[in-house]
């Protein structure tokens, strides 16, 4: 990662093993604020690593901004069994929620396996997207570990998403229709989002570097498009902040 920032400790969850390591000091990025993470107990006796933050960088990219010059006129190719994927998967992302959500109205309680199905569908969706966008030179696994704890599978990007609350209030399934305002500001932000990839992909072809100020805006604006997710998926009960500003 670029030296853009100071040096602070940080620790590697895997999430679905339960296990801490702890490394060496890392450089972070100027617009990155570390955030620190709880170990949680769950009924089968495994833990969980959930973000202490209501407002935290879920989604975090671990990469260098320079790639080959080569990278984004063959890049695309690469990502196609990946898209293919995604594709299908996205495909069905919207019945699990809908699932996801009246099995909520009508028990009180969030169900697990919906709520990991639709992480791993959110975190194979952010690894093979930052590589169709070159965020990474390192291809993606075809990774489907359930859970909302990254596995480590991905080191260039880790998405943490939160583990589901003890309790939740019924009220909470409003949030699908109070998120609204949401919805219009990140169709506008991914709108932008579009015009900031295809001026960093030809920034790459002619420099080989991605731009450190538009890579980081993309950075931003995932972690507001997952602040959002978390509010819908009732796993935040906290109304999200808008835009796209550090934390």
């Amino acid at each position: 990662m670029q030296t853009l920032g100071s040096k602070v400790p940080t620790c590697n969850v895997l999430g679905s093993y339960g296990e801490v390591e702890r490394s060496s000091l890392r450089v972070w990025p100027r617009d990155f604020v570390p955030f620190t993470v709880e170990m949680a107990a769950r009924d089968d006796g495994s833990m969980s690593a959930t973000p202490s933050s209501p407002n935290p960088e879920m989604y975090v990219l671990d990469s260098p901004y320079e790639l080959d010059r080569w990278r984004p006129l063959a890049q695309w190719l690469l990502y196609v069994p990946h898209g293919l994927i995604v594709r299908a998967l996205q495909s069905v992302s919207s019945v699990v929620f809908v699932i996801y959500w009246v099995i909520f109205l009508a028990t009180g309680s969030l169900n697990r396996g919906r709520y990991g199905l639709m992480a791993m569908i959110e975190r194979y969706g952010a690894r093979s997207g930052a590589f169709l966008v070159g965020h990474s030179e390192v291809y993606p696994p075809f990774d489907f570990g359930m859970g909302p704890a990254d596995n480590g599978a991905y080191a260039p990007v880790r998405l943490n998403l939160p583990d589901l609350p003890e309790t939740v209030s019924r009220k909470a399934a409003l949030n699908v229709l109070l998120a609204i305002p949401h919805y219009i500001v990140v169709a506008v932000y991914a709108i932008g989002a579009v015009v900031v990839r295809t001026i960093g992909w030809f920034s790459v072809l002619f420099t080989g570097r991605w731009p450190v100020a538009m890579r980081d805006w993309l950075v931003r604006f995932s972690n507001y498009y997952y602040r959002v997710w978390a509010f819908v998926t009732m796993v935040h009960t906290e109304y999200p902040r808008f835009g796209t500003a550090p934390v």
